[in-house]
């Protein structure tokens, strides 16, 4: 009957639009960890990736293509170009007080950036993640088929291979005593390197990417580049996570600023998040407890 036709439309309407809703609340919705609470810090960076604090300063790396990339510096919300014209800048890191970043594109140099001015290094092919130990030297990850992760040693300027063979190698941090993290992304694993030797660190993840390591706990914080279910994880023991952060769209580089609060660019909304305690304390790893979430 047409009144039953009409009521079965109607529902159905109904039914599809609060659908809608539930899935676009899923994927707008930041959960964070009981402990934690989370704003946004700064808005309209468009595919922002690499993200450094140093100082009151923060420092972004914009992975637009076409050669309209930049590296961009943020002091009390004033925004400058430290540099442009960049193809798809990528990793960023702080090496002996210099902005340090990669360019995941073909063959491109790492560069470092003295007075305003690049200089490259060395040369890579598809370089993303990338970071520093106190003494200078620099540890890349390519992401591309037949991928490796290269040490910079910078008293010789020589280059060494760690890991070759990589599919889709994304994020890289390194330990003050020489261990060093590296995720594949689409494996889903994040591996460890120690005298030499490579074994699995964490497996079964969702599409790894940043690798951030902390010293004073020899812990390691991972994001999963998922564009509407990422995840930030914190782990410190083997095939251990703990959740820390639910909901992000594209989670990318995370760090932590001199108050102890942790900053992540989110590339799927072109913005910088902050997470801080609720009592006021600064976040460390060595505050964490160890478990999976």
């Amino acid at each position: 009957m047409r009144w039953q036709r009409s009521f079965g439309i109607t529902a159905s309407v109904i039914f599809g639009t609060l659908l809608l809703a539930a899935v676009v609340l899923w994927t707008l919705s930041v959960s964070s960890h009981d402990d934690w609470q989370y704003s946004v810090l700064y808005t309209d960076l468009p595919e922002v990736s690499g993200l450094q604090s140093h100082g009151s300063s923060i420092y972004v790396t914009l992975e637009t293509r076409n050669y309209d990339g930049k590296l961009v510096s943020i002091l009390d919300g004033d925004r400058s170009t430290v540099v442009s014209g960049l193809q798809k800048p990528d990793g960023l890191t702080i090496s002996l007080g210099s902005l340090v970043y990669t360019q995941e594109f073909g063959e491109s140099p790492v560069y470092e950036v003295i007075n305003g001015v690049p200089h490259g290094l060395f040369i890579t092919y598809h370089a993303e993640g990338i970071d520093s130990t106190l003494n200078g030297d620099l540890y890349v990850i390519e992401d591309r088929p037949e991928g490796r992760v290269l040490k910079y040693e910078r008293s010789t300027g020589k280059v060494f291979e760690l890991a070759t063979e990589l599919e889709s190698g994304e994020g890289i941090c390194a330990m003050e005593s020489g261990v060093v993290y590296f995720g594949e992304r689409d494996k889903g694993i994040v591996y460890k390197i120690q005298d030499g030797k490579i074994s699995e660190y964490l497996t079964a993840l969702n599409s790894p990417g940043f690798l951030l390591c902390d010293d004073e706990s020899q812990s390691i914080w991972i994001t999963e580049d998922r564009r509407n279910y990422g995840r930030l994880l914190h782990s410190s023991a083997p095939h251990q996570i703990k959740v820390m952060a639910t909901g992000l769209s594209s989670p990318q580089a995370v760090t932590i600023n001199s108050e102890g609060r942790l900053l992540l660019a989110e590339q799927g909304r072109n913005r910088v998040i902050q997470f801080e305690r609720r009592d006021g304390m600064a976040i460390r790893s060595s505050t964490i407890v160890a478990g999976t979430d």
